[in-house]
C-alpha cells in the first residue's frame, strides 16, 4: 500500500472516531453541497483548464458498441436507458489525465460508474472492459471503489470470492477504509455526485464528491476509452453531466513564462583549459553557446549555484545544485546551439516509483532542460573564449514587471534583504506555478501561500497565484496544516482580485481544507498517533520546533483551523451563502472558547504546545497571536514573553512570527530579528552572497536544504504590508488601510503594486512622524498612524483630522483619497 493511502486510510478511521457529538451544524459545512443545476461545477472546470467530453447538444464524440441500449440528450445532459447492461464509451484514447464526470443515479436498486483506460472488443459479448470507479446505490456503500469490469472484478475494496489473490490482501484494510464514514457516507444517493479520476502513469486515484476513496498502482492498462454505464435496470434512467478531462501533463509556463538571454557579467580565465563565466545572480534556465570550431575533441560545461575556492563546486552540500553537460569541438556545425542543463529525474518525474507524491511540474521540452545555476564553467574550449561566445536563457514569469515594486529605508541591510526577497520570488516564478525550488518541482501549500503573499507584493499584475491555487487542489500534500493554507490561499487571492465568480467556483471544494473531519463536540481539532509523529508538521525542518511537544489536541494545528474556519465564513458571506456562514461562525465560537480554555496557561499567561503538556513553544504563541485568537487581555503577556525570545523558528514560521509582531505593535523586535547578527536571520543570508533565499537559515540546520526557495523571501512581502503599512481592507483593494511600522527606522518609502494601480507611500520619522500618500484614484484607505503619548493629532496642510489615540497609534476617523502629505505631531 503506497504511503498516500495509508493516510487515507487513518485519515478516515480518525473521522470515525471523531465523527459523534460534532456540533450539529457541522455537516453542511463538512464537504462540498450538491450543485443542483450544474452551472457553477461547469464554470469552475472550464476555468481551471478542463475540455468538455460532451457538447451538452448530441453525442458527438461517444458511441454505443452494444446492440441494446438507449443513449440521448436531455437539458445538457447525458440519459442512458435499457433492460440489459451496457456502456457509452468516447470513441478517443486517453492516456495520463484527470477526468470529472457528475452521475445521478436512479431510485431504487441502482448501480452504475465511471469507465477508465477501458477497451472495447465489438465482437465479444461483454464488449466492455477495464477499469471503473464504482457508483454504489445500495446499503454497502463502496462507491469510489475501483473495480476492474469483466476482468479481475474489485480491487479496492477487495473481498473474497470477488477478487483475486493479488488484491485480497488489502481486504482488511480496504474494507476499514470503506466503512469509515468520509468514505461511506460520500455519495448522495439521490442526487449527483462528482466522480474525479487521475491516471498518471501506473498511479490511479479516484475521488468522491471532494472525498479521497482510491490510490492504487496498477499496471495493466495504460491508456483507452472513457465510458459510463447503465446497470441494466428495465425502466431506469441513468443521468450523467459535466464530462470533463484535462489530459496530462499540463505545462504551466508554455503559456506564462519566457526565456530570456542575459550576457555574462564576467568572463575569468581560470587556465589553459577552463573558463568561469559569471552571471550576477542565480537564475533557472540554461545556455546558448557558440558552436566551438577546431579539431575535434571533447569539452565540458560545469553548472553551478555555489563557489569554493574559485570554481564552481563540483560537490556542493546539500542540495544546493551541480551538474555538467558535454559539448564536442570540430562538429563541422556553425553558430550557436543550446546547451541543456543535466536532467534531475526528481524534477521530472510524474509517478514517484518508491512512494506516492504529486507529479513534479514540468517545463517545455522546446526549452531543453534548465537548472538554477551562476556560474558555468567551460572545460575543454579550444583557443580564447569571449564574452560574446554565451548567453544564459533565464526563465522568469513573461508578465514580470521590474519597476512595478520598491522598497528603501533608513536601514541598508534591510534594503539588501529587500534586494534578495523580491529578486527569490521573480528567479522563482520559472516553472508557471509556484514550486519548492529545485528539489523536486512540486507546489506545496504553505510554501505556495507564502510566494503568493511575495507575488503580490513585488508585481502588478498576479495569474499565477490563482493557477498555483488550482495546482494544489488538484495536487495537494499531506502535512496536516498544509490543508488550511488552501484556505488562506483562496482568502488571499479574494481580497488581492476581488473575483467573486472565482470565488463562488472554487468554494466548495475548501470545505475539505479546515480540518472539520478531524474536529470533536468541542470544536477543536484531534490529532492520531500517526498525526503526531508525521502529519502534523509546526514548522520544518524538525529541528525548528522549539522542542514543540505533539499532543492529540495540538495548539499549532487548531490555530490554523480556527483562522481557516474564520475565513470561511467571511468568504461564505462574499458568495451569498449566509447559512455556511453562519454555521462557520458558530464553529469558530466554539472553538476558540475550547482553544482557550484548554490551551491558555492562565498561571504563565502563554499557550502551552497542547492538551496534555506545560511545555510552551514559541510556535504555540505566535501563532494564535498573528491569527487573532488571543483575548485582548491576554495580548500584553504574549508579547512581552515573545520579546525574551530569538529566532527559534524556521524561515516559514519566521512569516507568521514577524506578522504578529508587526501587527501588536513589537514591529522594533521585529525588525531587529530580521537583521539580527548570528545565523538564523535574513542579515545571515543576504551576508552569505547568495541571490536567491534559502530553505532554511544555513545548512546546519538543514543539510539538504535548497538555495532557490521562495519561502524564504517573506520580507518581499512583510515591508510593504507593516514597514510601509499597505494592505487592502475589502475585496480587490476597494479600501486599503495604511498602518506604518517604523520599528526604529528613520525613513521608509516605496511602491506597492495593486490591481488598481501603484500605492505610492514615503514616511520619515524625526521629531514628528511625517507620511506621503498617493493612492489610485479608485481607491480609499483607512489610516492608522504611529504616535506618542505626546502627539495631539494628525494634522493635512496644517488642519487637525479627527482622529482617535489608542495603544500608542492615531486612528483617522475617514477614509483619505487621492494624493496627501500628513503629520502627526
Amino acid at each position: 500500500m503506497t504511503s498516500r493511502l495509508l493516510f487515507i486510510l487513518i485519515t478516515a478511521l480518525c473521522c470515525a472516531r471523531m465523527s459523534t457529538g460534532q456540533d450539529p451544524l457541522a455537516p453542511s459545512i463538512t464537504k462540498p453541497a450538491e450543485d443542483l443545476d450544474g452551472t457553477v461545477t461547469f464554470e469552475a472546470m472550464l476555468s481551471r483548464g478542463y475540455a468538455p467530453l460532451f457538447n451538452g447538444k448530441d453525442l458527438s464524440g461517444w458511441r454505443n458498441p452494444y446492440p441494446h441500449g438507449e443513449a440521448k440528450v436531455v437539458d445538457g445532459e447525458i440519459h442512458l436507458l435499457g433492460d440489459d447492461k451496457f456502456f457509452l464509451v468516447t470513441k478517443q484514447k486517453y492516456s495520463d489525465f484527470r477526468v470529472s464526470v457528475e452521475i445521478h443515479l436512479p431510485a431504487g436498486p441502482a448501480n452504475s460508474g465511471l469507465m477508465f483506460r477501458c477497451h472495447v472488443d465489438d465482437e465479444a459479448e461483454k464488449k466492455v472492459f477495464g477499469y471503473q470507479a464504482e457508483c454504489d446505490g445500495s446499503d454497502r456503500r463502496w462507491s469510489g471503489g475501483l473495480f476492474d469490469e469483466s476482468r479481475r472484478r474489485w480491487i479496492w475494496p477487495s473481498t473474497k470470492g470477488r477478487s483475486t489473490d493479488q488484491f485480497l490482501e488489502h481486504e482488511a484494510e480496504s474494507k476499514a477504509a470503506f466503512a469509515s464514514p468520509m468514505i461511506a457516507n460520500a455519495l448522495h444517493r439521490n442526487g449527483w455526485n462528482q466522480f474525479v479520476i487521475t491516471c498518471i502513469e501506473d498511479r490511479i486515484t479516484i475521488e468522491l464528491n471532494g472525498v479521497p476513496t482510491v490510490a492504487f498502482r496498477d499496471t495493466t492498462d495504460a491508456s483507452g476509452y472513457i465510458g459510463i454505464q447503465h446497470h441494466g435496470e428495465d425502466g431506469q434512467v441513468y443521468r450523467f453531466r459535466n464530462l470533463f478531462i484535462k489530459e496530462l501533463p499540463v505545462i504551466p509556463a508554455e503559456e506564462s513564462v519566457t526565456l530570456t538571454e542575459q550576457a555574462p557579467v564576467t568572463v575569468k580565465k581560470i587556465n589553459d583549459n577552463t573558463t568561469l563565466v559569471d552571471f550576477g545572480k542565480v537564475a533557472f534556465g540554461n545556455i546558448t553557446m557558440r558552436v566551438p570550431q577546431g579539431r575535434g575533441g571533447n569539452g565540458r560545461v560545469h553548472f553551478g549555484e555555489k563557489l569554493k575556492d574559485g570554481r564552481v563546486d563540483r560537490n556542493p552540500p546539500g542540495t544546493v545544485r551541480y551538474g555538467a553537460s558535454d559539448f564536442r569541438t570540430g562538429s563541422g556545425e556553425i553558430g550557436t546551439w543550446i546547451v541543456p542543463a543535466p536532467v534531475d529525474v526528481r524534477n521530472t518525474e510524474q509517478a514517484g516509483a518508491t512512494r506516492a507524491h504529486p507529479p513534479a511540474v514540468l517545463t517545455p521540452k522546446s526549452w531543453l532542460p534548465v537548472m538554477p545555476f551562476r556560474w558555468v564553467e567551460i572545460e575543454g574550449w579550444p583557443g580564447e573564449f569571449k564574452p560574446e561566445y554565451i548567453v544564459r536563457r533565464a526563465a522568469f514569469a513573461s508578465d514580470w514587471n521590474e519597476d512595478a515594486s520598491s522598497f528603501a529605508c533608513s536601514d541598508e541591510t534591510l534594503n539588501r534583504i529587500w534586494d534578495l526577497c523580491k529578486y527569490s520570488i521573480q528567479a522563482t516564478t520559472f516553472a508557471g506555478v509556484y514550486v519548492d525550488g529545485d528539489r523536486e518541482r512540486i507546489p506545496y501549500e504553505a510554501d505556495a501561500y507564502l510566494n503568493q503573499l511575495s507575488h503580490y507584493t513585488t508585481d502588478d499584475d498576479v495569474k499565477m497565484a490563482a493557477r498555483s491555487f488550482d495546482w494544489l487542489m488538484e495536487n495537494g500534500t499531506w502535512p496536516t496544516e498544509w490543508a488550511p493554507h488552501m484556505v488562506f490561499m483562496a482568502y488571499a487571492e479574494w481580497m488581492y482580485s476581488g473575483d467573486r465568480q472565482w470565488l463562488e467556483q472554487r468554494y466548495e471544494s475548501l470545505k475539505a481544507k479546515t480540518l472539520m473531519h478531524r474536529s470533536g463536540e468541542d470544536g477543536l481539532v484531534r490529532s492520531s498517533d500517526t498525526d503526531q509523529q508525521r502529519t502534523d508538521i509546526v514548522d520544518w525542518p524538525q529541528k525548528e520546533r522549539d522542542q514543540f511537544v505533539f499532543t492529540d489536541i495540538n495548539t499549532v494545528v487548531n490555530a490554523f483551523h480556527i483562522k481557516a474556519l474564520e475565513q470561511m465564513a467571511a468568504m461564505a458571506r462574499a458568495i451569498g451563502k449566509n447559512a455556511d456562514a453562519e454555521a462557520f461562525e458558530s464553529r469558530v465560537q466554539l472553538a476558540k472558547e475550547s482553544f482557550q480554555a484548554s490551551l491558555f496557561d492562565e498561571s504563565a499567561g502563554i499557550y502551552r504546545d497542547g492538551v496534555g503538556t506545560d511545555h510552551s513553544s514559541i510556535h504555540a504563541n505566535f501563532f494564535p497571536l498573528a491569527f487573532g485568537l488571543v483575548p485582548d487581555n491576554k495580548i500584553d503577556g504574549v508579547l512581552n514573553w515573545l520579546g525574551k525570545k530569538d529566532m527559534a523558528c524556521s524561515p516559514y514560521a519566521a512569516q507568521y512570527f514577524m506578522e504578529a509582531l508587526f501587527h501588536y505593535g513589537s514591529d522594533k523586535q521585529a525588525i531587529e530579528l530580521i537583521t539580527a547578527d548570528g545565523d538564523r536571520s535574513w542579515k545571515h543570508m543576504v551576508n552569505s552572497g547568495t541571490s536567491i533565499s534559502w530553505e532554511a537559515w544555513d545548512l546546519k540546520y538543514k543539510p539538504n536544504q535548497d538555495w532557490n526557495h521562495a519561502w524564504g523571501a517573506a520580507p518581499a512581502n512583510l515591508f510593504p504590508r507593516f514597514i510601509l503599512g499597505a494592505q487592502p481592507s475589502s475585496p480587490g483593494w476597494a479600501t486599503a488601510t495604511i498602518r506604518p511600522c517604523p520599528g526604529g527606522l528613520k525613513h521608509a518609502n516605496g511602491k506597492v503594486p495593486t490591481p488598481r494601480g501603484p500605492i505610492h507611500i514615503d514616511w520619515k520619522q524625526d521629531a514628528t512622524f511625517k507620511i506621503s500618500l498617493d493612492l489610485p484614484h479608485d481607491m480609499a484607505a483607512s489610516l492608522d498612524l504611529p504616535g506618542t503619548d505626546a502627539t495631539s493629532g494628525v494634522y493635512a496642510d496644517g488642519k487637525k483630522l479627527a482622529a482617535t489615540y489608542q495603544n500608542g497609534r492615531w486612528i483617522v476617523r475617514d477614509n483619505i483619497t487621492g494624493s496627501v502629505q500628513l503629520e502627526v505631531k
